[in-house]
């Protein structure tokens, strides 16, 4: 493999262990409690995102990006019924 396409499989690695990694947190609130805690699934991406920036600078900064909208995305997913009405 060519290094263009190693550095293409990490950008889509760290975007879909976002996805996973709120997408499942996501699943296990909405599971756990009857009104959606949409303050908790932001504040957790936010935490975690500050977290990793700390601790490995700009490195990866997709993995952060993706964690953040991921999280903002699935809040309103869940909320949709809250937010419309």
């Amino acid at each position: 493999m060519t290094q263009y396409n190693l550095e293409e499989l990490r950008m889509l690695n760290q975007m879909l262990l976002a996805l996973f990694i709120v997408a499942d947190f996501a699943l296990l609130l909405f599971f756990y409690n009857s009104p959606f805690p949409w303050f908790a699934l932001l504040g957790s991406g936010i935490g975690l995102a500050i977290i990793i920036l700390c601790w490995t600078g700009r490195k990866y900064t997709i993995f952060i990006a993706s964690l953040l909208v991921f999280s903002a995305l699935h809040t309103i997913v869940y909320n949709w019924s809250s937010i419309v009405h």
